[in-house]
Parts: structure tokens; C-alpha cells; sequence
């Protein structure tokens, strides 16, 4: 199918289409080994610290990185959507530090700690993105990307609550993303303005799929630090 072609189908076609190709590598990031070891107890703190750092420097470069998203697509109704993202981007970075402190990593620790290029292969990704991809690339790619993201967050968010004794407030960074979920028809204004002037569908299947495979990379990443 050539690319003029991608581009005549609507954006709930495309949307549906990337799911089809995506279930399978949704399914290897929701059903990762990390989180059948975290709701076992078989994660030490120490792993759980490097899982704090390398998602503060995750979210913290997102904010740069959709920010500047923003100012090149803020003549256009997606920005509101992109800025949408980007707040959601300010509020979960404010629950880092809780978290980190809970498990005996000090906030003001948190910039200088190492990153681990496996784990921040995804925020890479998203510079890429950002810097030389249209809105919609990276629209298609968060609709999927934060529904395996929300799902393994809260998986997360009962096993610190249940085996490792976390406050709600302390794993509060896990359970916050519950409010960031999007629905297709959503999505799917933004996805279609965007095919409409032109912008390749190809492009952002292919966003999307990077996009979960980087995902997938942070946790395995994770799971190797644990050792598990």
C-alpha cells in the first residue's frame, strides 16, 4: 500500500489498524517479567532507586522535549492536546521525589544520578520526535504508549502499596497517570487534521511501534538491574 494511499483512510482506521499491529508488543510490555518479580518481593530498594532516577530523568526531559512540540504546533488546534501532555509531564515529575525518598534515595540526589542508556533509549526517542516529527506522530504513539504505560503503573502502585509498604502518597507518582487516559475518538481529531494537510500515516504507525519497542527497553532495562 503506498503512502497516498495509508493517507485516505481516517484517522479511526489508522488508529484501529496500529492497534492490530501493536497487541503483541503491548502484551510483551503488560505482561513483563519486572512486574511479577516487584509483586513478589524480589526487587531490592536499590533497584527500585535506579527505577526512580531513570524516570526522573525521563519525565524531565519530556517536559523539554514536548514543550518544544508545543511551540512548533501552537498555531494549530493539536496544541491543545500537546499541552495537555505537557502538564500532565509537570504534575507527575512532582511525585518523583516522594517515591525516591521512600525508597532511600534523597530528592536532591535525583539530577545527578547516572542514566542508564537502555532505560532512556525511550526519551531519545521522543527528542527525535519532537525535534523533526509532526504532532500526530507523537499523538498516535502516546495513545498506545500510556494505555501499557497506565496499566503497568498500577501494577506497580498495589505491589509497593502491598509487599514493600509504600504510603498512597509515596506511590502516589504510579497511581496519578490514571487521570492521563486517552480514548480514540480523542485522539482521533488531532490524527485526522493531521493526514488531512498531508502528514504520513506510515510515519505514524511507524512513531508508534519505535515508540513501544523503546518501552519495552525500559523495562527491560529494569528488570536487569534487578535482576530478575
Amino acid at each position: 500500500m503506498t503512502n497516498n494511499n495509508l493517507n485516505q483512510r481516517s484517522a479511526l482506521e489508522l488508529i484501529q489498524n496500529t492497534r492490530l499491529q501493536l497487541e503483541p508488543l503491548m502484551e510483551q510490555i503488560t505482561n513483563h517479567r519486572f512486574l511479577d518479580a516487584l509483586a513478589a518481593k524480589q526487587v531490592s530498594l536499590s533497584a527500585l532507586q535506579t527505577f526512580a532516577s531513570q524516570q526522573y530523568h525521563i519525565v524531565t526531559s519530556g517536559i523539554r522535549n514536548i514543550a518544544l512540540l508545543v511551540s512548533r504546533y501552537g498555531h494549530l488546534p493539536s496544541r491543545t492536546i500537546l499541552n495537555d501532555f505537557l502538564q500532565a509531564e509537570f504534575v507527575v515529575r512532582d511525585r518523583i521525589p516522594a517515591f525516591a525518598e521512600a525508597v532511600g534515595l534523597f530528592r536532591e540526589q535525583l539530577p545527578t544520578t547516572p542514566k542508564l542508556a537502555k532505560a532512556m533509549m525511550f526519551s531519545y526517542f521522543i527528542s527525535s520526535v519532537c525535534l523533526y516529527g509532526c504532532d500526530a506522530d507523537l499523538i498516535l504513539a502516546f495513545r498506545f504508549d500510556s494505555e501499557v504505560w497506565i496499566q503497568n503503573s498500577l501494577r506497580v502502585y498495589q505491589a509497593l502499596r502491598s509487599q514493600y509498604k509504600l504510603t498512597a502518597e509515596q506511590a502516589e507518582f504510579f497511581k496519578i497517570y490514571e487521570n492521563y487516559r486517552e480514548a480514540d475518538e480523542r485522539v482521533s481529531h488531532y490524527i485526522q487534521d493531521a493526514l488531512d494537510r498531508g502528514e504520513s500515516a506510515a510515519q505514524m504507525e511507524e512513531t508508534a511501534r519505535l515508540l513501544l519497542e523503546y518501552e519495552l527497553s525500559f523495562w527491560d532495562a529494569m528488570a536487569e538491574v534487578a535482576g530478575v
